[in-house]
């Protein structure tokens, strides 16, 4: 993880600190040359994923580190994180916690692992004849990620509320993924499976292994009940 924890906050006027923040306040063409540069930067798969978060479009920008207390890095390309407003509103001006460690991850400086990091426990229920899934997410540290580099995703999870935001979240993607074994018509529990691992194995490509809908999916298609009711007759 990225040491950086340790920026010291530089010694401004106010004349300097409200030039320095123009430069980011202002409507300038280069000011949103920049932020679409930023954006068109982005992997196109994720290009429309807040990187925060996962659920949100990134329709807003946030200063990593805040602008009014480091107004020399109000327009540095790295110091910009395009992100949904959810989670622009729960950051805030936050980057610290109490002990001086980071709270939230910088996916430009950061090395995340390439293997899943959330646990997703599946229970049924029926209505109107039909499997409703309720899921439940859990953080878990991957093997040989490294105790401080688990507590700062920690931080950030618990920050921006994402194992619950999820939650909320994971009926639209039972939605689609049932839609997705529907059109498939599969006769066999074992067909449809295979159909539907090809599936999650081609949008992990797409989002990568940590993003929560994969998680979600796979758990979901791990439930033979499930797949049952998703059988042509």
């Amino acid at each position: 993880m990225a040491d950086i924890s340790g920026v010291a906050q530089g010694t401004w006027t106010k004349t300097e600190r409200e030039d320095l923040l123009h430069c980011y306040e202002t409507t300038a063409k280069a000011l949103q040359q920049l932020k679409t540069l930023i954006l068109d930067s982005q992997p196109e798969g994720i290009r429309e994923v807040c990187p925060y978060c996962g659920i949100g479009g990134p329709r807003q920008f946030d200063h990593y580190l805040p602008k009014e207390k480091f107004p020399e890095y109000s327009v540095h390309s790295y110091n910009l994180v395009p992100c949904c407003g959810v989670c622009n509103g729960k950051k805030a001006d936050i980057w610290l916690q109490p002990n001086n460690t980071r709270t939230f991850i910088n996916f430009y400086l950061d090395s995340l692992p390439a293997v899943p990091m959330l646990d997703v426990t599946v229970q049924w229920s029926v209505k109107n004849g039909k499997l409703v899934p309720v899921s439940i997410f859990q953080l878990v540290c991957p093997a040989g990620f490294g105790a401080a580099e688990f507590q700062l995703v920690s931080n950030h999870f618990q920050k921006l509320g994402l194992l619950a935001r999820y939650k909320d979240q994971a009926h639209t993607e039972f939605l689609a993924i049932r839609n997705a074994a529907l059109s498939r018509e599969a006769k066999t529990v074992v067909v449809l499976r295979r159909f539907l691992g090809e599936f999650v194995k081609n949008w992990e490509q797409t989002l990568g292994p940590l993003n929560w809908r994969i998680s979600l999916y796979r758990a979901l298609i791990a439930h033979t009940d499930f797949l049952q009711t998703c059988l042509k007759p």
